[in-house]
């Protein structure tokens, strides 16, 4: 983590920074290796962090060597003022700086200019590195460990809530840590989302994915007391955590045996999942990455769905890593190429309006020299409960 660290004071001086001060939990523990609630002061000269509480525990789990009770700015207006003396251009993160705390700052740094420092940020996060990469391959079987407890327990009669507590226990007792943190402030973290019937074409959350109905208006996402019945169409995202890095993982089962038209829709998914994965190497643009997408969707599922009949939600994938909303977004709107170190969620949700049909395949990826090879290995076919 001191490499991360000093990679940052590398990027902050070419934009031109002077010193950053870090309070999103998740950036702070990408820089200085603790989660405990803190403030990084990542100087020219040192860091410094301020712990607010378990000051004892951060002093063990820390990977920068000062570490400082935290409250209050005073203490780090001073150790500011000792590194660079006669204030300058301070970074912060607006993209989860409250307003209010903004206006503190503010006050608390009056010879500073805050600027932000955001895109700067992820961009170091988006690609990671060998450890980094084994935790996420350690999530990645924890939430393998949900679809197979999934498949156990699916018959016609039991309702979706239970299916859910089936897997969320099985998550859990394979090493889950319990929750996905998610950078947006008013997006949703943690939990299973499984659909059936007429829920597979619920949108609930935050996000442009199918949800499912949930339990009230209060949440509603989720597993919902719908009893999935025979020849439904069953789908489970979840995603789980390890070591704080997260991998995310959808399968769609069914209650029975599958239709044709089931299957047509699901190969059809695939064959976007297979374009995908295809598209995922080093210099091309996430843009072009889409466009393969919606081409080999382009083609239907004939007979059963004609060209122009099925439907993607605007995007096919997602960054994951600390946070399960990372950047890139894999959609006509982002900028800039895939990268090698990427870890991303190939997120392929494939709708039939016109039927009320939607099938999901989702597997967790890692970008190499060479292309991308995926980390999550439940099956890959429409999974048959019978």
């Amino acid at each position: 983590m001191e490499q991360r660290l000093a990679a940052l004071l590398e990027r902050l001086a070419q934009a031109r920074v002077d010193a950053a001060l870090l309070t999103h939990p998740r950036d702070v523990l990408y820089y200085a290796g603790t989660a405990r609630p803190a403030t990084l002061l990542a100087g020219p000269r040192q860091a410094v962090l301020y712990v607010r509480r378990g000051l004892e525990w951060a002093r063990r789990e820390a990977t920068v060597e000062r570490v400082e009770p935290g409250g209050g700015w005073g203490g780090v207006v001073a150790a500011l003022g000792e590194q660079v003396p006669g204030g300058g251009r301070l970074g912060v993160t607006l993209d989860v700086l409250s307003a209010q705390l903004y206006l503190r700052l503010g006050e608390a740094f009056p010879r500073w200019t805050l600027v932000d420092i955001s895109e700067l940020v992820l961009a170091q996060r988006m690609v990671k590195d060998a450890d980094e990469l084994e935790a996420t391959r350690q999530a990645a079987a924890i939430a393998d460990a949900g679809h197979a407890a999934l498949a156990e327990a699916l018959r016609p009669g039991v309702s979706e809530l239970e299916l859910a507590t089936v897997v969320e226990a099985a998550l859990r007792q394979a090493g889950h840590e319990g929750y996905q943190p998610l950078r947006h402030p008013h997006a949703r973290g943690g939990g299973v989302f499984l659909m059936s019937g007429e829920n597979l074409t619920v949108r609930g959350g935050h996000g442009l994915v199918v949800t499912g109905a949930g339990l009230s208006a209060a949440s509603p996402y989720g597993a919902s007391r719908r009893r999935v019945e025979a020849g439904d169409l069953v789908v489970l995202d979840i995603g789980a955590t390890s070591m704080g890095y997260t991998a995310d993982e959808s399968r769609t089962y069914v209650v029975g045996p599958a239709t044709a038209a089931q299957r047509a829709l699901f190969d059809a998914a695939l064959a976007v999942e297979a374009a995908v994965l295809g598209a995922l190497r080093p210099g091309t643009p996430v843009a072009d990455v889409y466009a393969a997408a919606e081409t080999a969707l382009a083609r239907g599922a004939s007979p059963f769905f004609a060209p122009g009949e099925l439907a993607l939600p605007g995007f096919v994938g997602h960054g994951i890593g600390l946070e399960l909303d990372e950047p890139p977004v894999l959609w006509p709107r982002q900028d800039g190429p895939i990268l090698a170190g990427m870890v991303l969620a190939v997120e392929i949700e494939v709708g039939a309006p016109a039927a009320g049909l939607m099938v999901k395949v989702e597997d967790s990826a890692v970008v190499g020299d060479d292309g991308a090879r995926w980390l999550t290995a439940a099956p890959r076919y429409l999974i048959e409960v019978c």
